[in-house]
């Protein structure tokens, strides 16, 4: 399965909004049929990769800004060319960590863990797993949002590509779980988690594709009702731009709970605040939020 995948640059947040981040892989020949660089996170002398090889998910991180030339940093044909030349490359690993001795570069293998979400924390008794190598990209919807196919069905994955972003799903699988249970029916139905390999690298989950349009001020009315909906479940959404609802038959849907918490850990004016702030956030025609399809 080919697939270009976004890459994100050099930030020193810790905002879940990659989207500021994100650009993409430059769509060059593959030169190496089996292997592919899915995106990468690059901070001063520290750049991580995320890469397909040979029908697995694997990370490579280098302690030496020097090692791939700045031009070849977000192009996969160019960044494999000089991946592939590090010592121990070809052998079987997960994770590999290169840093330059005394001799020249040094591999070491499997030296990090690859991340994922802690599932000692969410009940997922009855919940579904899905290999991320058995789901196949439609589209690209945002940083780390796509529509896939998986068991004849179209759904919408959500993956954390690197560690930094773990926290972010967690936070979100957790109150989908909750909205879940509780009955919420305006969001959108869970369907279960993506990992890399092993359970142990569930690092995505998957929802049901929803169609439905973002609102403007005309649909006020409908997300409010969504909103008040929201609280009375005991929730405080934390970002209600206009692209985190969809418009549909059965009223507003609300998406993306990363920024959610619950009402009763938030001071008292919290939910009237934020039924406040949504005309203002409805009217709003600057992109803030704006998925790409």
């Amino acid at each position: 399965m080919h697939r270009i995948l976004p890459t994100l640059s050099s930030s020193d947040s810790d905002s879940s909004d990659t989207e500021s981040l994100a650009s993409s892989l430059q769509p060059t020949v593959v030169a190496y049929p089996d292997e592919e660089v899915l995106c990468l996170y690059l901070e001063e002398n520290d750049h991580l990769y995320r890469i397909r090889k040979n029908n697995r998910i694997v990370y490579a991180r280098i302690f030496d800004g020097d090692v791939i030339p700045p031009d070849y940093r977000t192009d996969s044909y160019r960044i494999l060319l000089h991946l592939r030349k590090f010592p121990r490359w070809e052998e079987e690993w997960t994770t590999i960590t290169v840093r330059r001795g005394a001799h020249g570069l040094e591999s070491t293998l499997d030296e990090f863990k690859p991340h994922g979400l802690n599932l000692a924390k969410l009940d997922v008794s009855t919940a579904k797993f899905y290999n991320i190598s058995d789901l196949s990209t439609v589209s690209r919807i945002g940083a780390r949002v796509f529509r896939v196919k998986g068991d004849g069905e179209i759904w919408i994955l959500k993956i954390a590509q690197f560690k930094h972003e773990i926290r972010y799903l967690q936070q979100e699988v957790a109150i989908y779980s909750e909205l879940s249970a509780s009955g919420f029916p305006l969001a959108p139905r869970f369907i279960g988690y993506a990992y890399e390999d092993t359970r142990e690298r569930t690092i995505g989950f998957l929802t049901e594709d929803i169609p439905g349009y973002p609102p403007g001020i005309r649909n006020l009315e409908e997300c409010t009702r969504t909103i008040r909906l929201l609280h009375a479940f005991g929730f405080i959404h934390g970002d209600t731009n206009r692209y985190n609802f969809l418009i549909t038959d059965k009223g507003a849907h609300v998406i993306d709970f990363e920024s959610t918490v619950a009402l009763a850990d938030v001071d008292s004016e919290a939910a009237s605040r934020e039924v406040d702030v949504l005309e203002v956030n409805l009217r709003d025609e600057s992109g803030r939020g704006r998925k790409h399809g």
